[in-house]
C-alpha cells in the first residue's frame, strides 16, 4: 500500500522514476564527465575502474583517468575518459 500511495505522490509530484525505484540516478556529460547519486558504498575505485554499490545491484565504471571531484554520502562526481557503464547483480 505504501509503495502505490509513494508512486501516486512521485508522478503527481513529478519525480524522476529513479528516484521512486530506489535506484541510481546517473547524469554524463559527453564521455568525460560524470555525476552518481543514490548509490550506498564504493567498491573499488582505481584510475581506470570504479564499483559502486547501489540499490539494485553494482554500477561498474570504466575508462581512463578518472579523478572524483566531489564525493558525498550519495554522490560522487568524476571525471576522467569514460568507455564503458554496466550493471551486475548483488
Amino acid at each position: 500500500m505504501f509503495k502505490k500511495l509513494q508512486k501516486q505522490a512521485g508522478e503527481v509530484l513529478e519525480f524522476p522514476s529513479d528516484i521512486l525505484d530506489g535506484g541510481p540516478k546517473i547524469t554524463l556529460m559527453g564521455r568525460s564527465e560524470m555525476i552518481v547519486e543514490y548509490f550506498q558504498d564504493v567498491i573499488l575505485f582505481s584510475n581506470e575502474e570504479i564499483i559502486l554499490k547501489t540499490p539494485q545491484g553494482k554500477l561498474s565504471i570504466r575508462g581512463k583517468s578518472f579523478v572524483l571531484t566531489t564525493v558525498l554520502d550519495t554522490e560522487i562526481h568524476l571525471h576522467g575518459q569514460i568507455s564503458q557503464l554496466s550493471f551486475g547483480e548483488g
